[in-house]
């Protein structure tokens, strides 16, 4: 498909996986008659968009677009009902922003991570932080320590492998020491 520029790859691949929430969001807004006109018109707005490559979430802009849309719609009509107006003064566009609970799950994942790279040996342990947390390349790491790349690449590969298995093992032992409730005992403490 060369004959396709660059904004309609970027189109395809950012914002018609979610076309089914615009239609949705435009039929809450307006109708299901003029839902599909809505994000039509929506869709215009995007493609006419100059720096489209700096928006960070397509989704939630063009369910902007889709509310703005529905905003001058009602301003222009005669009649309007009173749920929809209700409706429009909190938008649901959900924050892209991970939640409190998220972020701490995060931090505690990668202070762990911290800790398997910090138990390698030192020179495995090196490579894998600065190939996997800095993001040198092989050939940077190689060079900084004055050791072959191949020897980069196997630390790398051992590194990891080491790392799995360890975080493995560890949620083997998070499972024996909190072990799943079997189905019919559920029953019987209701």
């Amino acid at each position: 498909m060369s004959w396709l520029r660059e904004i309609d790859r970027w189109f395809m691949a950012e914002v018609l996986p979610h076309a089914a929430a615009y239609r949705a969001r435009a039929a809450y807004f307006c109708g299901r008659d003029e839902a599909d006109d809505l994000v039509q018109e929506a869709y215009a707005r995007v493609l006419n968009t100059a720096d489209y490559r700096s928006i960070s979430s397509p989704r939630a802009f063009v369910l902007t677009i889709v509310h703005n849309l529905a905003l001058e719609r009602i301003r222009r009509a005669n009649v309007v009902r009173i749920d929809v107006l209700a409706s429009l003064d909190m938008p649901e566009v959900a924050d892209p922003a991970p939640d409190a609970f998220a972020v701490a799950a995060g931090r505690s994942e990668l202070h762990r991570l911290s800790e398997w790279i910090d138990a390698l040996p030192p020179q495995m342990s090196q490579v894998v932080h600065m190939r996997k947390i800095q993001g040198l390349p092989p050939a940077t790491i190689a060079q900084a320590l004055c050791i072959s790349v191949s020897t980069v690449e196997k630390h790398i590969a051992r590194g990891l492998a080491l790392i799995t298995k360890t975080r493995r093992d560890s949620e083997a032992r998070m499972e024996e020491v909190c072990p799943a409730i079997a189905p019919d005992s559920r029953a019987t403490l209701t």
